[in-house]
């Protein structure tokens, strides 16, 4: 038996098979990133509290003696162990390296796959049809989010793809879904562009946002970032709907009939839900960067088509 195997008997650190699942749960946990395994790190101690690791285990080193250099390497236990587990993962594809992950992001962290979060699910045992509405990242995902979003704006933007008429479901069509979800909610750093809400679930697996398209599917939208919305729940129906649109300047315009209403409608009790969060002249929350803006194109067409402009309806 190796050094290094022995000091993990005699010290009964956890099995390398319990810390890989441990360690695609964290990932799960932590939107499918976690950073190398570093002095210091929250997440070392965060995994180590899953396994009730006492202190001599957590503190325990390995020492390697460099005889050309004369000096003695030290390394600690329980972060080699995190390492050899990960590695252990990369190696069937369930995470990518941070090797890997630094060429997509610019940050070395592990990341999950498509393949290592469908075991994440597994072991959570959370159904796989949840994964469209979840926040956890995967690497195909965020090489679709930096495509969307890393594409330069274009000045004569055509939001329909006519080619959702005949194309089959597909697995690249479907993370294309995910990557323009992802990447419109996060542009909008998870709040409600109509009214800045922003709330995760007490599990911190759901945001309440969602990803809007401007010109809907049903109309076939293009699942662009231009061609997107962050929006709540509230503001998400009311704009799909007709009830508000956006103008060029971006100010939300509500649609008139809201001054008509019946007064057994838009309330909560005595309180005027509709009138009180549609508000004529505000302008929306946009994205830090401008290249991911609504584009005009499409906010037009929905003006058009789906607003309801006047008292008629």
């Amino acid at each position: 038996m190796s050094y290094e195997g022995e000091m993990l008997k005699d010290l009964r650190m956890p099995p390398r098979k319990d810390v890989e699942k441990a360690l695609l749960v964290t990932l799960f946990k932590h939107n499918g990133i976690i950073k190398e395994f570093g002095p210091r790190q929250e997440i070392v101690d965060e995994i180590a509290n899953e396994f009730r690791l006492n202190e001599k285990q957590r503190a325990a080193f390995l020492q390697t003696i460099y005889r050309k250099e004369n000096r003695v390497k030290k390394s600690f236990l329980w972060h080699r162990l995190l390492f050899r587990a990960a590695d252990s993962l990369a190696n069937e594809k369930l995470v990518s390296r941070p090797t890997s992950t630094l060429q997509l992001t610019k940050k070395r962290e592990w990341m999950l796959t498509e393949k290592g979060f469908d075991e994440a699910l597994k072991l959570l045992r959370i159904p796989n049809t949840q994964k469209e509405f979840l926040p956890t990242k995967s690497f195909e995902v965020q090489r679709v989010i930096k495509k969307l979003t890393d594409t330069r704006r274009p000045k004569s933007y055509n939001p329909f793809d006519n080619q959702k008429k005949t194309v089959k479901v597909t697995r690249n069509s479907i993370l294309r879904e995910r990557g323009f979800r992802q990447a419109v909610i996060e542009a909008y750093d998870f709040r409600c562009a109509a009214c800045g809400m922003k709330i995760n679930s007490p599990d911190s697996l759901y945001w309440e946002v969602e990803a809007a398209h401007i010109v809907p599917h049903r109309h076939y939208g293009k699942d662009d970032v231009w061609n997107g919305l962050s929006l709540c729940r509230f503001h998400h129906w009311a704009f799909d709907v007709g009830w508000f649109a956006l103008r060029t300047n971006f100010t939300i315009e509500v649609a008139p009939k809201i001054n008509s209403l019946p007064v057994s409608e838009g309330r909560m009790g005595n309180y005027e839900v509709l009138k009180n969060i549609l508000k004529n002249d505000v302008k929306i929350i946009l994205p830090k960067q401008p290249n991911v803006y609504p584009h005009v194109n499409a906010i037009l067409w929905h003006r058009k088509h789906i607003f309801h402009s006047s008292e008629r309806i």
